[in-house]
């Protein structure tokens, strides 16, 4: 059983107490925050192709923007615009801590799947942080690759939509 704090918020250490739902505040430089999300904490047997460890996990964007912190009631509507492979450092390293837990995470139409990679052996194909099966063909030529992102990514991702009006990059 996965053990987790008693109370709101902290700042994770290690991906042991993050659940999917987990959300947290990203500072905006105009001074109004927008929303990561734990999209899932994958084993390696459930993403075969990245490098899972204890600091690793699938973060994303909602598509949320506010005068104040994010809070599971507010953002828990809002849809998955992006999401990444990341270093549990990226929470707290730009400011953040877990603020709560939003009912639901997952891409709600599956517009975000990914593949591992174009070719070469076993092709993924990826939702919500997971291997759902081997990618077909076409799959694996169209659809873009699931990235890993840096510890800063996230905050310029949130940028670009959030304060630069600037369409999300997949």
């Amino acid at each position: 059983m996965v053990s987790r704090p008693a109370d709101y918020p902290f700042v994770p250490k290690s991906n042991v107490h993050l659940l999917p739902g987990h959300i947290w505040g990203i500072p905006l430089r105009n001074g109004r925050s927008a929303c990561g999300v734990v999209v899932a904490v994958p084993t390696a047997e459930e993403a075969p192709h990245q490098a899972i460890n204890s600091r690793t996990f699938a973060a994303g964007l909602l598509d949320w923007v506010g005068d104040e912190l994010p809070s599971p009631t507010a953002v828990d509507d809002s849809p998955l615009l992006n999401w990444g492979y990341g270093n549990i450092k990226m929470i707290g390293e730009n400011g953040g801590s877990i603020l709560g837990q939003r009912s639901s995470v997952h891409d709600r139409d599956g517009a975000l799947s990914g593949v591992s990679h174009r070719m070469g052996g076993a092709v993924g194909l990826y939702c919500d942080g997971r291997m759902v099966r081997v990618a077909t063909a076409d799959e694996a030529r169209d659809l873009p690759t699931i990235g890993t992102w840096g510890l800063t990514y996230i905050v310029a991702l949130a940028e670009r939509v959030f304060v630069d009006g600037k369409p999300v990059v997949r």
